[in-house]
Parts: structure tokens; C-alpha cells; sequence
């Protein structure tokens, strides 16, 4: 079997190192010049560790990684008003640097099978006879495969010819600030994701390994609100509890990432005959739950164990539509949710202080809704799913 995977982000080298493992001859293509990621963090919960270590990439990430054992919610002034454990998985809660995922994602992939500077303009069936998918190429080259996979981000251009419409992401009411600076002792605790909540506001900060933290700041604004630099977010900040300023001072101005809330409404078609589509190309959403990756990699896993039974691409690729389509539209509108509520005009803030949600409520709540989150397991599921269907070769 010969697959294209159209994307050379994490998703992307996530569906080749998963189909590589059952054989599956992979190709990846990237737009871009080279293969790289923006110097920010991620975290990854124990759904997408536990499918890491199906995928025999749970050490390697780990390596380059700080482990996670508490989230804890703050007000502006540093009240902690929540505070969730991590705990209770067979893998741990990591947060790294996303150009360290990518690398240990590289090096588990042939750099033969790695195509830069090719831009995917379109794809299209070779004949309703043979349902073979064609690539075609920016520059006018086109290559025909058995299937192709749709890994290339919120931009797809492969979930155009999937869903056949051509849809904008919904901009969310908040743009997010990220960046990336050494670790502030004593402020700085290893194991502990903070985040604090103002009006219309957040301000997080987590541990990414090497010494380093990542920080993330949201804000209420319109889509076209002018740029904000690193003044103006020190300055805006600087009277929330320490060390967020003091994080922000210490990070580069050019290491500083703005990028809007978006998302877009969860999507039933995933899958076209021999196409289908992973990660945001098939279903963005805002980062309020940590989730974007972790379903990439789910994605990746449960694909790959979909297609290991000998039988048709189409049908493989329709019950991996079934299968993953509520979990992830689940997630894509608890992550929106929580982060109408996280950006309210202070509704939020005054909810949880001073008593009027007790901090054992939220916290109890918080915690019962993460472990049922993280306590997926993208690998067992998928067997399950292979074992109920036979379906003709």
C-alpha cells in the first residue's frame, strides 16, 4: 500500500511513523522549505502519552519533557480558586517544547520519505474505476497513490476535496500570545501548570523541560486588533501576581507568538473513498483543553490499527470516520465552552470568589471531567472497532 500524507507538522509524522509500523509504504509532503515548528510549548496528557508508547515514542519524548502532576487555577492576584491532580494513569501528563516533539517525531522517520518545498494545490480521484487518489502539486506535478492522508492543518487543502466546500475558521472573540523563557527560580515549580483568570483575560504558565517554561496570555479583542508587542504585554500585565512579569521580561521579543482563537464547527465527514482526513485538518480547535495534539496522535494510532486488518482502504477509512468523529466534536465544543467561560468580562472570576462556588466544587469538578478526558485509550477502542467488522478485502 503506497500513502501520501499531505502535511509535515506532528499530525502528519505521527500517521507516518503509526502506518510504517504496519508496513504501510509512507510518503510525507511538506509546503514548506524545511521541516520546522514554532519554538512554543504543548502539553500532552495521558490519552496521547499512553498512544505515544503504542507508537514506541513515549521515551524519547519523555527525555526532552517535564512531567505535569497538578493544574492550578488563580485569579489575577494569585488566589489559587482550583487545583486539579494529575494522576491515576499508566503514562504520565508532559509538557515540552513543540520543536522537541518534532524532533524525536523525526528521527523516527526515513529522511528519504520526507518531501519539502511541495505544496499540495489539489487532489482528485484517477478514474471512478480505479478510486485511486491523485496529488497534484504545486509547479504541475502530480503522483497517484493508493491513499491519501490529510494532515495539513486548519488550512487544508485536502479537506476541501473531502467535505467538498470550502469553509472559514470562526474567530473566537480573544487572541493568544505565547512565548518561551528560561526557568525563574524561586517562582518557577517544576510539575505545576498555572493559570490565572482576569476580565476577559488569562495569564498561563508550564513547565516545558531543559529549564525553559512556556507562558501563554489570552485577551478579548477583534480579529483585526493591531499587533501587541512585548512592551505592551509587559506593561498590560504587570500588576498580576508574580512571576508573570518577570517571565514575560525574561523572553526575547522575537520569540513571541500571537495567534487568534479559532476553531470551526465539528465536521461528520471526514473520510472521501481513499482520503481521509487527521488532526486539525480535520477537526481545529482552541487550546483550552491542551487537546490539539493529543487527538492528532490518537488520530495517528487508531488509523493505523484500523488499516492493519487486510481489507478495503475505503471501508478502513469510513469506520475511523465513525469512530472518531464524536470524541473529537465532544472536545472541539468543550474546549470552545470552556473558553467563552475562561474569557468572560470578570462572570467567571466572580463566580469562584469569595465562596460562591466552593473551591472543593470546582475543583472536584475539574478533576472528574480531566480523568475522564485523559482515561481514553485511542488504541484499545480502535481494536474493538476492527474486531466488530469484517470487511471484505
Amino acid at each position: 500500500m503506497k500513502v501520501a500524507v499531505i502535511g509535515g507538522g506532528i499530525a502528519g509524522f505521527c500517521a507516518a511513523i503509526a502506518l510504517g509500523r504496519i508496513g504501510v509504504d509512507v510518503d510525507i509532503f511538506e509546503r514548506s522549505s524545511s521541516i520546522r515548528e514554532i519554538g512554543t510549548g504543548l502539553s500532552l496528557w495521558p490519552n496521547a502519552t499512553c498512544a505515544l508508547r503504542e507508537l514506541g515514542l513515549l521515551d524519547s519524548c519523555s527525555r526532552a519533557a517535564s512531567r505535569v502532576k497538578k493544574l492550578r487555577l488563580w485569579d489575577r492576584d494569585g488566589r489559587e480558586w482550583a487545583s486539579v491532580g494529575i494522576f491515576g494513569q499508566a503514562t504520565p501528563a508532559l509538557c515540552l517544547g513543540r520543536p522537541a516533539l518534532l524532533s524525536a517525531l523525526l528521527s523516527a522517520v526515513d529522511p528519504k520519505r520526507v518531501h519539502v518545498n511541495q505544496g499540495c494545490e489539489d487532489v482528485s480521484l484517477e478514474s471512478e474505476d480505479s478510486r485511486k487518489p491523485r496529488v497534484h502539486f504545486k509547479g504541475g506535478r502530480t503522483l497517484t497513490f493508493d491513499a491519501v492522508i490529510g494532515a495539513d492543518g486548519l488550512s487544508s487543502v485536502v479537506r476541501r476535496f473531502v467535505t467538498g466546500r470550502v469553509e472559514r475558521p470562526v474567530y473566537r472573540g480573544y487572541h493568544i500570545w505565547r512565548g518561551v523563557a528560561e526557568a525563574l527560580l524561586p517562582f518557577y515549580a517544576e510539575g505545576n501548570i498555572t493559570e490565572a483568570w482576569g476580565k476577559g483575560e488569562r495569564f498561563g504558565i508550564m513547565p516545558i523541560g531543559d529549564g525553559k517554561v512556556c507562558w501563554y496570555a489570552t485577551r478579548n479583542q477583534p480579529e483585526t486588533a493591531s499587533p501587541q508587542g512585548k512592551a505592551e504585554i509587559l506593561e498590560h500585565f504587570r500588576g498580576w501576581h508574580p512571576p508573570i512579569a518577570e517571565v514575560i521580561a525574561a523572553t526575547p521579543d522575537s520569540a513571541i507568538v500571537r495567534t487568534p482563537a479559532l476553531d470551526r464547527p465539528p465536521a461528520w465527514i471526514w473520510a472521501r473513498g481513499p482520503v481521509v482526513l487527521i488532526g486539525d485538518a480535520a477537526h481545529p480547535m482552541t487550546p483550552n483543553l491542551g487537546q490539539g495534539t493529543c487527538q492528532a496522535i490518537e488520530d495517528a494510532l487508531a488509523l493505523s490499527l484500523l488499516l492493519s486488518r487486510r481489507g478495503s482502504i475505503e471501508t478502513a477509512f469510513h469506520h475511523f470516520e465513525k469512530l472518531r468523529r464524536v470524541r473529537a466534536a465532544a472536545i472541539v465544543v468543550g474546549a470552545r465552552w470552556i473558553g467563552g467561560f475562561a474569557q468572560s468580562q470578570g462572570w467567571a472570576t466572580r463566580l469562584t470568589r469569595n465562596g460562591r462556588l466552593p473551591r472543593s466544587f470546582l475543583s472536584g469538578a475539574l478533576e472528574g471531567t480531566f480523568h475522564a478526558l485523559h482515561g481514553y485509550r485511542a488504541g484499545s477502542t480502535a481494536r474493538a472497532e476492527r474486531a466488530l467488522y469484517k470487511w471484505p478485502a
